[in-house]
């Protein structure tokens, strides 16, 4: 639309350019350009950045110029006092379409910062926007977990417990979950098991479920990882440690059967399978003691007892070797009888087999 006035033509577009470049308080011209100020559109005043969401991008809305011909630059500046007399990064950019945006270099973590922009057209520098605050969050590590069992060179019947030493953190760390990862290759090119679990404790701890095959025979590597899934930070693995799983035993099975889970969840006994054979009373029972206390037959120490047993180690032996690794024995090698007594039990060898016979007094 045109307007006839004082035998001159103007668009209406061109009034509400100038009225807009008047209502934005165009700075004192130092030259023949008029600009304005930018406006701050991210990050918003008192943003809050997780450190791992950097690189800060910084944008503003586009000045009006009125001379549009004329070179025109953005200068964008960072500092850690709202006076801007501590000036850590200047940036510079061209216009953007309606917006302009630089991208800062990777600021230090925990520290709070201040930024303005002005445009400079032609021969004319505009002023500086208000400051604007954001604030970098803490830095944030996890360190690669240790793993702890199965260590390189173990034989475990069926799945083994994988056990990791949680990670070392650093910072102000979200809840963590560790990423256990099983494979054929020791690259990990393709994944044969995988399972995620929250930390518990100073251990954490995963046990493939009964129902997953076991591929027997075969060397198979793994690894866990940290993940604090809340602020987006992921360490990196455990060393790969490698083992030859074997099919399950039947102490391993009844193990699972009673939800004892693997029978050896940290340091792994020497020995393969094949030595002693189990008898036929093992099945899971719920007993009553001859002292009026009900318990899980058989519990997870005979199993593990007979486990050693079974990888070739002398029954005395087997009970000194669990209680100096880390799994407390309360069984007694009676070697005069063949028998380990147990609290409410004993472990009797009896015509080429280990049987389980119930106490029947102190």
């Amino acid at each position: 639309m045109l307007l006839k006035t004082m035998n001159r033509t103007i668009t209406l577009a061109s009034v509400a350019l100038v009225a807009a470049a008047c209502s934005k308080s165009p700075a004192s011209p130092t030259g023949n350009v008029t600009v304005t100020t930018p406006a701050q559109l991210a990050p918003a005043n008192g943003a809050n950045i997780a450190n791992t969401s950097q690189p800060v991008t910084l944008t503003v809305s586009n000045a009006f110029v009125t001379d549009p011909s004329a070179p025109i630059l953005y200068t964008f500046e960072v500092s850690t006092d709202p006076a801007f007399g501590s000036k850590v990064q200047t940036k510079t950019a061209s216009p953007g379409s309606g917006q302009t945006s630089v991208t800062l270099d990777i600021l230090a973590p925990g520290q709070s910062y201040f930024w303005h922009a002005r445009v400079t057209g032609g021969d004319t520098s505009g002023t500086f926007s208000a400051a604007g605050k954001f604030t970098i969050g803490s830095s944030i590590s996890l360190a690669a977990p240790n793993p702890v069992a199965p260590l390189t060179g173990a034989t475990p019947s069926g799945w083994p417990t994988f056990v990791v030493t949680n990670s070392v953190k650093a910072g102000p760390v979200g809840a963590v979950s560790y990423k256990f990862e099983v494979s054929g290759s020791q690259s990990f090119t393709t994944v044969t098991l995988s399972q995620t679990v929250p930390e518990t404790g100073t251990q954490t701890s995963f046990t493939p479920p009964l129902s997953t095959p076991v591929p027997a025979g075969s060397t198979l590597f793994w690894r866990a990882t940290a993940i604090d899934a809340s602020n987006g930070i992921v360490s990196s693995p455990s060393a790969p440690q490698s083992f030859v799983p074997s099919q399950l035993t039947s102490q391993q099975r009844i193990a699972f059967q009673l939800n004892y889970g693997s029978l050896w969840k940290g340091t792994q006994p020497p020995g393969t399978n094949g030595h002693a054979v189990l008898g036929t009373n093992w099945d899971p029972a719920t007993i009553t003691s001859f002292n009026g206390v009900t318990f899980s037959s058989p519990t997870l120490e005979e199993l593990q007892e007979f486990d050693l047993i079974d990888r070739g180690m002398d029954p005395g032996d087997a009970v000194n070797w669990m209680n100096a690794n880390g799994y407390p024995n309360s069984g007694l090698w009676v070697p005069g009888v063949i028998v380990v007594g147990f609290p409410f039990e004993y472990m009797a060898f009896i015509q080429g087999q280990w049987d389980l016979v119930v106490r029947s007094g102190g």
